[in-house]
């Protein structure tokens, strides 16, 4: 979301203020409730102070609209005044609307009207708001209208004759939406209009299969009628059978047809009463199971999976009781016992459904096949409902399977039924906070009555939103009236007696995991209580064959068994590496596991297996992403090459390492509480890269704090000079300048105490950095230089180069942008040839600037083109570096519309990255005299004042003075004499002082 006056970006301050306005102009012209708006800012749990500080909030952002009466109170709310050429979703409408008029006289009009239409569009609708309360059915509406506009506009371009240019686009827009039949008839349209009639039909059979798989549905009639017109009327070949043979079976058949058999086929259990959430699950399973199929159909088949206690059973019940009307001859169900020691014989259920069925009991066959044959032969004309709950495997299920297409079947397990051909799968995942409260309230009469919010959400959290756990909690404050909500709060805070409190009678949790648990193979175990014992929310491969110093495939096997019956899930493949994780209250039941079968010394060993196996990953990481490891690693990594051997290689290490992000956090506070102290400041060091250009500030001072701590309590000198080089590198990340240097300074005393040659060295490759903004220039050069020549004698390529490319900003901020050339073009050639692309992206965005400085325009946009390609070695400053190089060089070239919008998107960029000085540099370029007119320079006053505001908060000197200067132009443009003089005169003697 960007708010611009003038073309100028607006600063709209606090993320707080970003969400209001979302929600605001969500329902513009329209008022929203301060309580709405209490619940966007803060959840569902707003602070006591909500209605006083929505108020605050509003009159700041009136302040930075600067225009208050843009927002006014109307009732008990607020509502946003805009025009309809103001707000971008309002222009979509109007400009929909206006092709819509013209597609039936004028479709050409009416194909750029839609364009222009979707050019608006710069991603999902409110992108970055996905979580605020109250945006996301608005999101959802405009995201809809989005696609429906798309259709239409293929539409018109297929009635302009552009079949051939809309096949990529179609291809492209049926795999993002599978489900949605008009862009498969738009795109069996297209083929078949270009000559290709062949692929037509064959796009029929792949969006055929995709619905059946992913819905249970077969195309809708327009496709059929779209198919059949393909085809050319073609008739297919038919077959015919003659009739069946009269045999004893039949017979027994007959005769079965002919009893009532409304009432014994009536074998649901009760449905229950207090049955919330699961809305969407419910709905599912009754679109993929209510559809008339033909009697030569297969049968429809629902396969339910999900971990123990999650609600299997109570949704299949529910969704029966719902389909009774749509199966008038009959609903079976049976309990397959697939998690016991002995599981329920397939052809004892066959008897009981057999004699449910009408078949008299001394008329059951013995023989199983025979049983099968019966039961199926008996469903064949029946539109029968079977339900079957806690199957083991396709094999016990085989003989329960209906053969036609009359009958439709619904089955749980805790494994994944993948045997099952053509079923549509539903995995159940936990409840939402929401369903989760519904629930308890529905289970617990007016027990919760007197319940705070904040102890609702809490019964939620600590019972992990599992269904089995909200009903027992149900059961003991309905069971026990002295308790209240905090009481039962209370005793599920102890999350090693967590489990010890979810029991009642026989609903219990722990024996629900424990049937699980119990069937899996001894190493599969030894693998699951193992990882319970990790912080980390989630992990990959490396890290579970770590657990257990394990090889990978074998590893790889024992997590597909814990996955296969839930005790483990897949939290995602991101990069193509998938992750694993626990359900809350299962991590707890592994980690009570791990406490009672396993010796102290063998948890702890395996802990730290696994965080010597991220140690590894950062060392990689780093060697990778610097061209070299910049420290000495004394703490024990766990066999780096099969670490190694686990990643993919086609993804950019620190993108694998993100993903580690909360592993390093928690990994720093497991070391720690284990008293291992150099493991534990080792892992906050290496963290370090990642931090610092994906800017987790909050992560990395967290890392900091832990392992500083325990580096104090052991005494490890050099782990607190290593923590304190890393504490300056966050300062001076968030442009902390003076505090940056006084922490590096302090580790090189420390590192000269110890004789740590090498980290001395590493902490004065970093004191060029502090000695820039400081406007120190010839000490920085100094410096750098001392630095290069001792870590280039030390064997430190990487460290030496990093000093020495301060030494060519410096030259450049001095006003000698030769030297600076000659600087910055050796350290990009030296930093290739050691693959340290970091450094070869940052100083070819210095060294455009320095080509800018000289004039060199050519040379300036061919660094432009290289910085591009680099765009992943920045991390998450990419796009401020890239926006802003190529703003400089359209400025210089006099292309002021191209520059005015990239030079904008640079300061947005800088905003969002929260970086006051990337803001305060690309604004002295934004605020150019020679992009406004003298109107125009009186709106961007505004912001010069803010950016010199910013360069005095910062104390950087050379940005201050630049930013002094521009806005003194922009005061002359304006026709303020006095003030520009009084600007320059400013700008004049801060530059004085930079030496």
């Amino acid at each position: 979301m960007s708010v611009r006056c003038a073309g100028v970006p607006l600063e709209l301050g606090t993320p707080k203020a970003r969400v209001l306005l979302a929600v605001l102009l969500g329902r513009p012209g329209r008022p929203v409730a301060s309580d709405t708006l209490a619940e966007a800012l803060w959840g569902e749990t707003p602070p006591k102070s909500a209605a006083k500080n929505v108020q605050t909030y509003v009159s700041r952002l009136r302040r930075c609209l600067g225009e208050p009466e843009r927002i006014t109170r109307q009732g008990s709310g607020y509502l946003l005044r805009t025009g309809r050429d103001e707000l971008d979703a309002a222009r979509f409408e109007d400009l929909v609307g206006a092709a819509r008029a013209a597609a039936d006289g004028d479709p050409d009009r009416a194909h750029q009207l839609f364009d222009e239409a979707l050019g608006l569009w710069r991603g999902p609708a409110f992108a970055g708001f996905a979580d605020v309360l109250g945006l996301a059915p608005e999101a959802a509406r405009l995201d809809e209208l989005r696609l429906g506009v798309l259709e239409e506009r293929i539409d018109v371009g297929m009635r302009l004759g552009r079949h051939r240019e809309l096949l990529g686009e179609l291809t492209a827009l049926t795999m993002r939406h599978p489900l949605r039949e008009r862009l498969w008839g738009q795109l069996m349209l297209a083929l078949y209009r270009c000559g290709r009639r062949a692929d037509a039909l064959e796009t029929y059979l792949q969006v055929r299969s995709v619905l059946s798989e992913e819905a249970g549905l077969e195309p809708g009639r327009s496709l059929q009628d779209l198919h059949r017109t393909i085809l050319g009327n073609e008739q297919m070949p038919t077959s015919e059978s003659g009739p069946a043979p009269v045999s004893p079976e039949a017979q027994l058949l007959a005769a079965v047809r002919e009893r009532r058999t409304t009432d014994s086929a009536r074998m649901l259990p009760p449905a229950l009463a207090d049955f919330s959430g699961q809305h969407a699950e419910l709905e599912q399973i009754e679109r993929a199971l209510r559809n008339d199929r033909a009697a030569h159909a297969p049968a429809a088949v629902v396969a339910v999976s999900g971990p123990g206690g999650i609600g299997k059973t109570a949704l299949a019940v529910q969704a029966a009781h719902r389909l009774r009307s749509a199966y008038p001859d009959g609903q079976l169900f049976a309990v397959l016992d697939g998690v016991r020691s002995q599981p329920a014989d397939p052809a004892a259920i066959l008897g009981r459904f057999l004699r449910a069925l009408g078949v008299p009991a001394t008329a059951v066959p013995d023989d199983a096949d025979e049983r099968t044959s019966l039961y199926r032969g008996i469903l064949a004309e029946r539109r029968v409902l079977v339900v079957v709950d806690d199957a083991l495997d396709e094999a016990q299920l085989a003989p329960l399977m209906p053969a036609g297409g009359t009958c439709g079947v619904i089955v749980t397990g805790r494994v994944r039924l993948g045997g099952l051909g053509g079923a549509h799968r539903i995995e159940l995942r936990v409840m939402s906070e929401g369903d989760s409260l519904a629930m308890l309230r529905a289970g617990t009469a007016d027990r919760l009555d007197s319940a705070s919010r904040e102890e609702l959400s809490d019964l939620v959290r600590l019972c992990a939103r599992l269904p089995l756990a909200l009903r027992i909690v149900g059961a003991l404050l309905l069971s026990r009236p002295h308790w209240g909500p905090a009481d039962l709060v209370s005793r599920l805070a102890d999350a090693q007696r967590r489990l010890d409190m979810l029991r009642y009678r026989d609903l219990e949790v722990r024996t629900s995991f424990g049937l699980s648990y119990e069937g899996l193979r001894p190493e599969a175990r030894r693998l699951f209580r193992l990882l319970g014992l990790l912080e980390a929310p989630d992990f990959p491969l490396w890290a579970a064959a770590a657990a257990v110093d394990g090889e990978l495939l074998p590893t790889q096997d024992l997590l597909d068994e814990l996955i296969d019956v839930h005790l483990l899930e897949v939290t995602g493949t991101p990069n193509g590496q998938a992750r694993y994780g626990f359900h809350d209250l299962i991590r707890v039941y592994a980690r009570e596991c791990a406490e009672a079968e396993e010796e102290a010394t063998a948890r702890d060993e395996s802990v730290v297996r696994v965080l010597g196996a991220l140690l590894a990953f950062t060392d990689f990481t780093d060697r990778e992403h610097m061209g070299q490891n910049m420290f000495r690693r004394e703490a024990p990594r766990w066999r780096p090459e099969r670490v190694e051997a686990a990643l993919p290689r086609a993804v950019v290490p620190m993108r694998l390492l993100d993903l580690e992000r909360v592993s390093l956090v928690t990994g720093v506070r497991q070391a720690a509480a284990l008293g291992r102290d150099e493991l534990c400041w080792e892992l906050a060091v290496g963290g370090h890269a990642l931090f610092e250009v994906e800017r987790y500030f909050d992560e990395w001072q967290e890392c900091y704090d832990t392992a500083m701590r325990q580096a104090d309590i052991a005494g490890n000198v050099r782990g607190r000079a290593r923590l304190l080089v890393s504490m300056a590198g966050l300062l001076y990340t968030r442009r902390w300048y003076g505090p940056a240097e006084k922490s590096n300074s302090e580790a090189m005393i420390l590192f000269e105490q110890i004789g740590d040659h090498q980290g001395y060295l590493e902490a004065l490759s970093n004191a060029p950095f502090f000695l820039v903004p400081n406007g120190r220039l010839a000490e920085a050069i100094a410096t750098g230089r001392e630095a290069y020549e001792r870590l280039t004698a030390g064997g430190q390529a990487a460290a030496a180069l990093h000093a020495y490319s301060q030494v060519g900003l410096a030259h450049l901020q001095a006003g000698r942008p030769q030297a600076a050339a000659e600087v910055l073009a050796e350290i990009i050639d030296e930093a290739r040839k050691h693959r340290i692309l970091t450094l070869v992206a940052r100083d070819t965005y210095w060294l455009c600037q320095t080509q800018l400085a000289l004039g060199r325009l050519a040379e300036a946009a061919a660094a432009v083109s290289e910085l591009s390609r680099h765009m992943r070695d920045f991390g998450a400053s990419g796009p401020f570096y890239l926006a802003h190089a190529r703003g400089c060089v359209q400025l210089a070239c006099g292309e002021y519309a191209d520059a005015r919008r990239h030079l904008t998107e640079a300061v947005e960029v800088a905003r969002a990255l929260d970086d006051p000085m990337f803001e305060t540099r690309s604004l002295i370029d934004l605020l150019d005299p020679r992009l406004y007119d003298g109107h125009e320079a009186r709106a961007a006053i505004g912001q010069g004042e803010h950016a010199v505001e910013v360069a005095r908060r910062i104390d950087y000197p050379y940005l201050l003075a630049g930013a002094l200067e521009q806005l003194a132009g922009l005061h002359a443009l304006a026709g303020d004499g006095t003030g520009a003089a009084n600007l320059a005169a400013e700008a004049a003697t801060v530059r004085a002082d930079i030496r």
